[in-house]
């Protein structure tokens, strides 16, 4: 036995991904609330609600998840850069202050502009989770394991959304919207503290026996030599490669499907008339329990899928390749959904299509790990995210004038499409993935 020690740092990055979906999506479920909507439209408490008011609230949620999006998708680029040059502990500490005093200031806000500008301060710091997570993968795993850590660390993802779907309709119901800010970002500093004292690089952990250094050194490209000779590359030299564009498309095809996913599925379950179960603030547990955990078995099965075939023999191109395939085949019945009644069959079908998309995540993110140099895995992924995140934004502004003048059914035909394209895309631009070897 090498040792677990690795396994350790896996948990703790699972529980900081768990605290920054909490922060994210607290909004989600909060924009269910109807003084919330009035406080956004800037209604007083007693104002009826007509349905031109939820109209133009869609349209104002809309700009607001784009503000999101926008700072979300610069921080991917700037953290990505900064943790390279910083330090993956350093850097990560700074996106988590500054994701939990966007948390705090929330609690304060009265408008749909004062929302996008803190929802715009909340996306610049949680962009450093996933560049951080990648970057203390790539330095505390060998390659044969990446995909299954990589598994377990997007698994926090859905851990995040079920206890805010458990916590927060709760501290509305009880408390009010703003409360369920204020507790959130309680979390996200207590999550600050103890990265703060828990996480170190593995040559500075005395607790790390040598033996699984030397595992985890061994089996990382060969060995640390190796590491020191590798480039550094800057962000124009890795958008001259192919292994970049790759990565891109399997982030700019499934990050805005994902999104989409996280912002309006709540609407999309409180205001569908045709539904024969009404969902509301205080019976979201159990249906979003069902679908993020079936999530959380996507990302951790089809993280172990490509590890076990690269296991039996199989190449990582190959591997990867067919994960890809059965994760973007596995959303296509989201087409039907509008023409569907039944409450618990829409939601067992977003739970195959969620844990479809977490499954492609895991091996997306996995692949930037072998794709690129150890000391530009950071930046590699800050600019797929960047990228990624662009084009979120602009689905979420669309998606706002979308769902509010012609439903949901077009959100969904984009949702069941955009995998297999994102995959095509990737295996024209790399037909085989290889490791970039030298800057040009």
């Amino acid at each position: 036995m090498s040792g677990n020690y690795r396994w350790r740092i896996i948990a703790l990055l699972f529980l900081a991904t768990t605290i920054n979906y909490v922060d994210r999506q607290v909004l989600s479920f909060v924009m269910t609330d109807d003084f919330f909507k009035r406080t956004i439209l800037g209604l007083s408490p007693s104002t009826l609600l007509t349905d031109e008011h939820l109209q133009q609230f869609r349209i104002q949620m809309g700009w607001i998840d784009a503000a999101f999006k926008a700072t979300y998708a610069l921080g991917f680029l700037v953290v990505g850069w900064i943790i390279d040059q910083i330090g993956t502990k350093r850097g990560f500490s700074i996106g988590m202050l500054i994701w939990s005093i966007a948390s705090v200031l929330s609690t304060f806000c009265a408008s749909a502009v004062q929302f996008k500008l803190v929802r715009a301060l909340l996306g610049l710091g949680e962009s450093s989770n996933f560049p951080a997570a990648m970057k203390a993968i790539s330095n505390w795993f060998p390659r044969a394991e990446r995909s299954t850590a990589t598994g377990i660390l997007n698994a926090g993802s859905n851990m995040g959304i079920i206890v805010t779907a458990v916590l927060i309709p709760f501290l509305v119901v009880q408390f009010g919207w703003r409360v369920s800010f204020f507790v959130s970002a309680i979390l996200g500093f207590l999550m600050l503290l103890i990265w703060h004292f828990t996480y170190s690089e593995p040559a500075e952990t005395p607790t790390l026996s040598a033996k699984e250094y030397q595992y985890i050194q061994g089996q990382n490209e060969g060995n640390a030599e190796q590491d020191t000779s590798e480039p550094e590359l800057s962000w124009l030299q890795l958008l001259g490669y192919r292994q970049t564009w790759a990565f891109v498309f399997g982030k700019i095809f499934a990050d805005p499907v994902w999104f989409f996913y996280l912002t309006w599925l709540p609407d999309f379950l409180t205001t569908n008339q045709q539904l024969d179960h009404k969902l509301d603030l205080k019976n979201f547990g159990v249906p979003f329990l069902i679908i993020y955990l079936v999530s959380d078995l996507g990302s951790i099965f089809f993280g172990w899928l490509a590890t076990r075939l690269m296991q039996s023999g199989w190449s990582e191109n190959a591997a990867r390749k067919l994960t890809l395939l059965i994760c973007g085949s596995l959303v296509l019945p989201i087409w039907f959904i509008p023409q569907i009644h039944s409450f618990n069959v829409i939601v067992g079908m977003f739970a195959l299509a969620m844990a479809a998309h977490q499954g492609w995540s895991t091996n997306v993110y996995a692949l930037s790990t072998t794709l690129f140099p150890k000391k530009s895995v950071g930046s590699a992924t800050g600019l797929g995210g960047f990228l990624g995140g662009s084009i979120s934004m602009t689905v979420a502004a669309a998606t706002g004038y979308i769902v509010a003048y012609w439903g949901y059914r077009p959100m969904f035909i984009f949702a069941c499409s955009f995998y297999l394209l994102g995959l095509l895309m990737m295996h024209l631009t790399l037909p085989v993935f290889t490791k970039i070897k030298a800057a040009p």
